[in-house]
């Protein structure tokens, strides 16, 4: 994924992209839109987005007698949070389901902790 794609002019967007095997993890930060000159309370300034995709590949094109395979992502997973902590702290769970190698799993953590506001 390229940064250019969550994008939004005026808007604080933040995305780490982790990738294990088949899936493709992606942890992503957008500032809340609010109306104007209403107070804004740190935890809720961002929303915090996780997706998980599976890469499959299926036959594409079967016309005379050459098949050809594609390769498409299919969406496992997909979760909003309201806070980091709150995220933070339902991603081991999550994690466990698609990554088994507990190593992996810290390291996606570690990359996780570059959307946190505080940092």
């Amino acid at each position: 994924m390229k940064k250019e794609q969550f994008k939004v002019e005026g808007m604080d967007t933040e995305f780490v992209e982790f990738r294990h095997k088949e899936h493709n993890i992606l942890f992503t930060r957008f500032e809340r839109i609010r109306f104007k000159g209403e107070e804004v309370r740190e935890e809720s300034k961002y929303l915090y987005l996780i997706y998980i995709f599976r890469k499959k590949h299926r036959v594409v094109n079967n016309h005379n007698d050459k098949k050809e395979m594609g390769s498409f992502n299919i969406i496992c997973f997909n979760q909003v949070y309201h806070t980091f902590d709150e995220m933070v702290h339902n991603l081991i769970p999550i994690l466990s389901e698609y990554i088994l190698d507990q190593d992996e799993i810290f390291k996606c953590l570690y990359k996780v902790h570059n959307l946190d506001p505080r940092d």
